[in-house]
């Protein structure tokens, strides 16, 4: 008799189907099946959540694999990304191209620096090409006017006028009128 109150006082859980069964018949051979049968309603209810599981996966799985059509409003946000996208691409090719334009007028600037440079020069250095060749005419006259005072002067003066014409590093062939004052010079070493 201990027994029975003690079963009578543990409440029954509300899940399973089969204690309300078992207790409307009212002994205690029922409530042993009772016992019973809640594993086996677990048993089906881990089944059918297990089951309910497996189709879920299925649907996640399908949706995954189909890209499954968005919503309008992730259909917007994902054009406002792309235009959002597109429009700082285009930003960058801008920056490239004025990056670009930037470096090129630098690069002509310092080109045109450097042609300046070159040009003064080269200007400078005409003057001093005019003026070394006149020193090395009148070397020149002076040698042949030692030449007809001295005979004897005539390796004095072959070396003399080398010199001069190779320390002013003037091309003698290019000037027609020094070509011909030196070939005179020649002319009148072989002759003496």
């Amino acid at each position: 008799m201990d027994k029975q109150p003690e079963e009578e006082g543990v409440p029954e859980p509300a899940d399973s189907a089969g204690a309300g069964e078992a207790g409307e018949a009212g002994g205690p051979p029922q409530v042993a099946g009772a016992q019973e049968a809640r594993p086996e309603d677990r048993m089906t209810l881990l089944l059918r959540l297990r089951a309910q599981t497996k189709q879920q996966l299925l649907e996640y799985k399908s949706m995954v694999d189909t890209n499954e059509e968005k919503t309008p409003e992730q259909i917007m946000q994902d054009k406002e990304i792309e235009a959002k996208i597109e429009d700082l691409e285009n930003e960058i090719e801008e920056v490239k191209i004025a990056f670009e334009m930037k470096n090129l007028a630098l690069d002509r600037m310092r080109l045109s620096t450097v042609l300046k440079k070159n040009l003064e020069k080269i200007n400078i250095k005409t003057r001093y090409d005019i003026f070394p060749q006149d020193l090395v005419r009148m070397g020149i006259r002076k040698e042949i006017s030692l030449w007809e005072a001295e005979e004897g002067g005539l390796l004095e003066a072959r070396s003399s006028r080398s010199n001069l014409i190779l320390g002013s590093k003037v091309n003698w062939a290019e000037d027609s009128g020094f070509k011909e004052t030196v070939l005179q010079l020649e002319k009148n070493l072989t002759t003496l």
